[in-house]
């Protein structure tokens, strides 16, 4: 699934993906959140407002629809001027579809269609007008990206058999997604619940894959990355008074790669000899969620000081540490390995770092069963696990680890 070719398309010049949907004043969901989230993924996102839709985590309050003639000009300047390949939709009226409809007559471009039809706090965007327009919408999108409720929407419509016929994809969102062809399952998807409302993530999600499309990725690769991004997006979601605002993360794996040529950088700069356990200090990253050890990249830094490879999918005590720690706490996404002693536990308690132990009776079960077992007495994940021979230091990256060893170095 991952190869050169995606390094390669992230560094063309960027593309324009439009967006079209209501204006969320919070920016937690709508435009703000789509131009939040293409601008991440390296593409140049360009607007076009449908309604004004006050709201926040609580509620929504009112939706006023722009006229015919301002959604129009809105196109026209956008088509007159820039190429655009791919189209995000969001909230719509029944005028909007009209428009873009014969915008893409012309332009022949990609529609990636969210269908907003109503609010996780119970708004209701569209009427049975609107709702027999969306179909006109649907059979034109490339992509039909709806949750399972307003999938139960869409298939009870009278107009739901023809759209079966037509030569599209829906992708039924959730924790494991399903991807239909001709209304038949052709591709799932799993998922991981975080147990967490946050406003605004069908939004993120349908315009991260929208981007990947336009850059070039198939469908399937656009929806495992735009899971990527969404699930992050929750992980890191900003607090607000009544509950969470999606913030759009991307976590890619030639930024694990960057992160952890960063932190050796960083390491050098330290006199590392006395901390290099002697089969070598092990440093590994992994990405949002990580499935196996192919989602884990690693080094290992001799004694001398040099680095031996810097690469996913290396079995070593690291990688599989940080899987399992991961999946208690989604935030800390990495490890390093340092020589164990006495002394160097006692600074980092002075640190004020948590740290547990594995006896060499928990050791015997296994690795992966002995950091379960840690991280199940404590109420997060330890900062450090130590053993006979050497010490683990963990952080949300392979900086945020090094600057730990770099605040323990300091003292010692």
């Amino acid at each position: 699934m991952y190869n050169i070719v995606y390094r390669g398309m992230d560094k063309m010049s960027k593309v324009n993906i439009l967006l079209v949907g209501g204006y969320d004043p919070t920016g937690g969901a709508g435009i703000v959140a789509d131009v939040k989230t293409v601008k991440l993924l390296g593409c140049n996102p360009l607007t076009v407002i449908t309604s004004l839709i006050p709201q926040n985590n609580k509620k929504v309050y009112s939706k006023v629809d722009l006229p015919r003639d301002v959604i129009e000009n809105q196109l026209q300047a956008i088509f007159e001027d820039f190429q655009v390949s791919t189209v995000k939709t969001g909230v719509l009226t029944g005028d909007a579809i009209d428009i873009l409809l014969n915008y893409q007559k012309e332009y022949n471009f990609k529609i990636v269609c969210d269908p907003v039809l109503r609010s996780t706090t119970g708004y209701t965007f569209i009427d049975d007008k609107t709702l027999k327009k969306y179909f006109e919408l649907f059979k034109r999108s490339l992509l039909i990206l709806p949750n399972f409720q307003e999938y139960n929407i869409i298939r009870r419509s009278k107009y739901f058999k023809d759209l079966e016929k037509e030569d599209n994809y829906i992708l039924i969102t959730g924790i494991e997604d399903k991807l239909l062809y001709k209304g038949n399952i052709i591709r799932k998807f799993r998922g991981r619940k975080i147990d967490r409302e946050v406003h605004g993530t069908g939004c993120v999600f349908a315009s991260a894959v929208a981007s990947f499309i336009a850059k070039g990725y198939n469908i399937v690769d656009a929806i495992e990355e735009g899971k990527r991004v969404v699930l992050t997006s929750v992980i890191y979601a900003t607090k607000t008074k009544y509950g969470y605002n999606s913030n759009p993360v991307y976590i890619s794996r030639e930024g694990v790669l960057k992160s952890l040529y960063y932190a050796f950088h960083l390491l050098r700069d330290m006199n590392l000899q006395h901390l290099i356990p002697e089969d070598g200090s092990y440093v590994g990253e992994c990405l949002v969620l990580p499935r196996g050890i192919e989602d884990v990249a690693s080094l290992r830094i001799t004694e001398k000081g040099k680095v031996e490879y810097v690469e996913f999918g290396v079995p070593n005590i690291v990688s599989k540490m940080i899987i399992t720690i991961n999946y208690y706490n989604p935030k800390v996404r990495s490890a390093m390995t340092i020589r164990y002693s006495p002394d160097i536990l006692e600074v980092l308690r002075e640190c004020g770092f948590t740290l547990f132990s594995l006896s060499d009776k928990m050791e015997n079960r296994g690795i992966e069963e002995d950091v379960k077992i840690v991280c199940k007495k404590s109420d997060r994940a330890p900062d450090v696990i130590y053993l006979r021979d050497k010490i683990i230091v963990f952080g949300e990256d392979a900086v945020d680890v090094v600057k730990k060893i770099e605040k323990m170095y300091e003292v010692l």
